[in-house]
């Protein structure tokens, strides 16, 4: 079995990015390592994410389970920390981890589909997100660990908006400077005047919710310690295709009041935060190369600064 397929999300991605091409020469060996050290037998590769490899793998005991393992980078390195901390409540378990391999071992969903190919009207799965949210929130914050941290969403937003106003002045991509601007402001401000903070996912796209028997669980988390609000931008944008509507600042609207009527959120704090969070998307694209992207999150940023 080829346990890295060169047509892998992970392969294609990482290997147009210098500092992970080495990370790659290696994953073979470090699969192989992990493998051994759990106990494994493990299954094809998964079609998973962009900077990590993921296979389906059983434990010695018969378990079924998830092998993950990643690319060193800072958005990773808290999953560990923050998944012993929910325990099972709202996101799948971690059943092992190796820190030297940056390896998981995680509990498999069961059958697995995933939230956003669920057939139920978009209001419906918006609840379904929200009554997990409110799980991972519930756990409250961890003790302060130097050896396993969660950093603060006002130490990486604050990275997050200098990186948007250096891009945008070095790129000048045409973006409405007026907007961008607001977005890295946005990006200081917002964490700073959080009225409460706790665990966020960090990423809680409707991908990243898979079913299993009679519920839902959140995976691939990317956590930080902060404004709530901050979670909810992934979810109500990509539960399907807020702006392929007629009035796509209607349903945005929409999404936005029942979300924050679920979780005790102040809607424009809502819409503030999808602000930001597209400006600094937006910049990303620029970055990367991908003007078009870009482009498309600033055309959501304004209709959603008209929310906020």
């Amino acid at each position: 079995m080829v346990t890295v397929p060169p047509d892998l999300p992970v392969v294609r991605e990482l290997s147009r990015n210098p500092e992970a091409r080495r990370w790659l020469a290696a994953l073979p060996g470090l699969i192989d390592e992990v493998r051994d050290r759990f106990g494994l037998t493990l299954g094809a590769a998964l079609d998973g994410g962009s900077c990590s490899w993921v296979a389906p793998a059983t434990l010695p005991d018969g378990t079924p389970a998830i092998v993950k393992i990643g690319w060193p980078h800072r958005e990773m390195y808290a999953e560990p920390a923050a998944l012993r901390l929910w325990a099972g409540r709202g996101a799948v378990r971690l059943l092992g981890h190796d820190p030297g391999r940056h390896a998981l071992i995680l509990q498999r969903c069961d059958p697995g589909g995933r939230l956003a190919d669920d057939a139920r009207p978009a209001s419906e799965r918006l609840r379904v997100g929200a009554g997990l949210l409110r799980l991972l929130w519930s756990a409250g914050l961890p003790e302060a660990s130097p050896a396993d941290p969660i950093e603060s969403l006002v130490d990486v937003t604050a990275d997050w908006a200098d990186l948007v106003e250096e891009r945008m002045a070095r790129l000048r991509p045409g973006y409405d400077p007026g907007l961008v601007a607001e977005g890295a402001r946005l990006l200081h401000d917002l964490p700073a005047s959080a009225p409460h903070e706790v665990v966020v996912h960090g990423d809680f796209n409707p991908g990243n919710i898979l079913a299993t028997g009679g519920g839902w669980l959140a995976i691939d988390p990317k956590p930080m310690i902060g404004d709530p609000a901050y979670d909810l931008w992934p979810l109500l944008d990509q539960v399907d295709d807020p702006y392929a509507y007629p009035d796509p600042a209607r349903i945005l609207r929409d999404r936005i009041a029942l979300l924050a009527g679920e979780l005790d959120l102040d809607p424009a704090r809502i819409a503030a935060w999808c602000v930001a969070r597209k400006v600094e998307s937006a910049l990303w694209a620029a970055h990367h190369g991908r003007p078009a992207e870009g482009t498309a999150q600033l055309h959501g940023a304004h209709i959603l600064a008209r929310l906020a």
